[in-house]
């Protein structure tokens, strides 16, 4: 999730959550206040500090394994509220607060809520995180939610007319407007979902400046959950369709996974990639998918979604005709046992698998270039490939102990 989104959705649980609880009578309403939005703020996105160290070690690789790395863990979460709960609380010392057991009890609550909140909103859409490290060192995704998604931003509408600070306020503004002018404007979004977003805008701000401030906000928190949840249910029905189509149309192949990626303001169209195998094939199929291909035929999906028009990975036409409901983009079919060896033979290539869901491999000249279909989004090398062959093959400064997501490839299960 961008940190925009991850900054909004903290602010307005810090909000929803002071004025939840009684007055402080030693921080007073201003002071405590002021520590709850920025212990959210700072805190929903300090899991992505891990930025730092990966961009100390340099490579691409050492990026793809560390971001959302461990930091974002339930351990790696708790230590940074731990650090979180100790800076405040250095804070008020030099300040000569001494706060009392309910204000310590808030702190350390908020603290804790910030990390955890920031990893729960990036499990939502199809990058990943593996929060149960060290004791389970799976990937998981959630699909159901793009990573930079205006609805969302909408429910900080509640905070206009609730938050006391007018820089606040008018940076909230500037932010549900250009949410507004990306969906009006930008060609990603149909119309009846930008009408949509503006609707939804306009109730919650009308709700901040007339209703009693907890009841917007619960409005708020409330639209946040109902959205959340919509694109959950719409995703897991799409998945469930999309496995149906594909037993169907492919019926020689078996599915490993469905990796969905939705457009933004729109649970209808969804970007997907099959990854199936054959008894000596590895196939990945690319297409976008309509819930509703009455209404916006999944060919208008696949013009909303901001792809780009070149990639890396040489797809060829998919052999089944498209539909309404599915337009299919394009295939790649490799040896079964390709991955596999290219990963027993290259550290780069076993660490890249470390992380990419929708592996893919092509040979150029005595080199090979191996990538993650989920990230190709123009010809030349991207963030989420890399090349290897008899003289080049970088392995990454950091080791990571995250179990491969097509750990069924490498292990021909």
């Amino acid at each position: 999730m961008d940190n925009l989104t991850h900054t909004l959705i903290s602010v307005l649980v810090a909000e929803t959550v002071h004025r939840s609880l009684p007055p402080s009578t030693v921080l007073g309403d201003r002071g405590r206040r002021a520590v709850a939005i920025t212990v959210m703020a700072v805190g929903g996105n300090l899991p992505d500090a891990d930025v730092i160290y990966t961009t100390w070690a340099g490579s691409t690789l050492d990026y793809l394994l560390h971001h959302r790395g461990h930091t974002h863990t339930v351990p790696g979460a708790l230590g940074l509220s731990l650090l979180l709960f100790v800076a405040v609380r250095l804070w008020w010392r030099r300040r000569g607060i001494t706060p009392s057991a309910a204000d310590s009890w808030f702190l350390a609550g908020l603290s804790v809520l910030a990390t955890l909140l920031h990893i729960g909103l990036d499990f939502t859409n199809s990058y990943g995180v593996h929060p149960f490290w060290p004791v389970d060192d799976h990937w998981y995704y959630g699909d159901s939610v793009f990573i930079v998604e205006p609805l969302l931003w909408a429910c900080a509408a509640t905070l206009l007319f609730v938050l006391p600070s007018r820089i606040g306020r008018v940076l909230i503004a500037v932010v549900l407007a250009a949410g507004l002018g990306l969906s009006w404007f930008t060609g990603f979004v149909p119309l009846a979902f930008a009408a949509l977003l503006t609707v939804l805008v306009a109730g919650l701000a009308a709700l901040s400046r007339f209703a009693p401030a907890r009841v917007a906000l619960g409005a708020g928190i409330a639209a946040w959950l109902a959205l959340t949840a919509t694109f959950v249910v719409t995703t897991r029905t799409a998945e469930s369709r999309i496995e149906a189509l594909l037993a169907d149309r492919f019926p020689q192949a078996r599915t490993l996974d469905v990796v969905l990626t939705p457009m933004p303001a729109d649970p209808v169209c969804r970007e997907l990639l099959a990854v199936q195998t054959t008894a000596d094939q590895y196939l990945l199929r690319r297409g976008f998918h309509s819930l509703a291909p009455g209404w916006i035929p999944a060919a208008r999906c696949a013009q909303l979604f901001p792809s780009g028009a070149e990639r890396t990975a040489p797809l060829v036409p998919v052999t089944v005709p498209s539909t309404d409901e599915i337009v299919w983009d394009g295939e790649l079919a490799i040896p079964v046992s390709l991955l596999p060896s290219l990963a027993g033979d290259y550290c780069a290539v076993a660490a890249l698998m470390q992380f990419a869901r929708a592996p893919w491999a092509v040979q150029q000249g005595d080199a090979w270039v191996v990538g993650d279909l989920r990230y190709d989004r123009e010809a030349e090398l991207g963030m989420a490939e890399v090349r290897v062959g008899p003289s080049q093959d970088e392995c990454p400064q950091l080791p990571a102990p995250w179990i491969p997501p097509r750990e069924d490839v490498l292990t021909g299960e």
